[in-house]
């Protein structure tokens, strides 16, 4: 099954047909699967003059007689005081159509909410008639009955495994003259389209003060305009063994926080009494990290 125009094409009609709809382009929609990755989410985007994002189920909803579906939602992301008409979809990669459950109402809400469909499509459906072609899918809500004011928007998501310089270590020289009671940090380095640091505190942090040697992974900014939304991944963090290279390794995965400064580790990453020859050697210590996978956004 092969696509009658590029995707780049594609998402380009998409946005200039579609004023009052936001696309959300999933690359590698298996790899998601794979590792059970239970939903991804949008970037905040402004329609019909609020604050939203789409989530995505990837592997939704398996109901009584084993079909398993896809779930897709839509999340204020700030209050709305007025009554919306509003339509989620899977965008068909063979033709100008998409897949719906119709036209529904996002009534006035305070809070912070979401609506949608645990069963929006199935797998079956997804494949078979050409919403999934090439490991790529595309969901989508269009607005009703507003004016627009300016072209549609789409961004994309993909879970990249092994990403380009997924490994990073850090050489700490001198480490004896590193004040023990401080925290330490990495220069800043950038793994899929987010920048990151490797932090240490040399007498643990938190409950293992005094007792353990605490290694972190910060997420701080963004890269090439990228979206500011959530980050997953999954990664090793590493004290290497200097010797018979028998390192101390942990892995870690989940979602690292938009805001900077979000970090992911453990505070009893190795018992201080062992931070020590062979990992020790000559006053010089090699701290890293190693992503086995991360989730990259684009504006499309």
């Amino acid at each position: 099954m092969s696509r009658p125009i590029s995707l780049e094409e594609m998402v380009r009609l998409f946005k200039v047909r579609h004023a009052t709809a936001h696309m959300f382009k999933i690359d590698h929609f298996s790899v998601l699967r794979k590792h059970g990755i239970e939903k991804v989410e949008s970037s905040v985007f402004d329609l019909a003059g609020h604050k939203w994002k789409l989530s995505v189920h990837p592997n939704g909803h398996t109901n009584a007689k084993g079909t398993h579906y896809v779930s897709l939602y839509l999340m204020n992301q700030a209050p709305v005081y007025d009554t919306l008409t509003y339509e989620l979809l899977a965008v068909s990669q063979l033709e100008p159509k998409w897949h719906t459950h119709g036209r529904d109402e996002y009534e006035t809400n305070e809070e912070l909410g979401s609506e949608g469909f645990r069963e929006f499509i199935s797998l079956v459906d997804l494949k078979k008639n050409g919403f999934l072609i090439g490991d790529c899918c595309m969901f989508g809500v269009k607005f009703h009955g507003i004016e627009p004011a300016k072209p549609g928007t789409a961004e994309s998501f993909s879970l990249i495994e092994k990403p380009l310089n997924h490994r990073v270590t850090w050489m700490m020289t001198m480490f004896s003259s590193f004040n023990p009671g401080n925290v330490h940090q990495s220069n800043e380095f950038v793994v899929g389209t987010r920048k990151w640091r490797i932090k240490v505190h040399p007498r643990g942090s938190m409950g293992e003060k005094d007792k353990s040697f605490s290694v972190y992974l910060s997420a701080l900014g963004f890269v090439n305009n990228a979206p500011k939304t959530k980050t997953y991944a999954r990664f090793k963090l590493r004290v290497l063994d200097q010797v018979s290279r028998n390192h101390v390794e942990k892995t870690i995965s989940g979602w690292l926080g938009a805001e900077p400064d979000d970090r992911h580790g453990f505070a009893d990453f190795m018992p201080l009494g062992e931070l020590d020859d062979p990992y020790l050697v000559k006053d010089k210590l090699y701290v890293g990290v190693d992503f086995d996978f991360i989730s990259v956004s684009n504006y499309c």
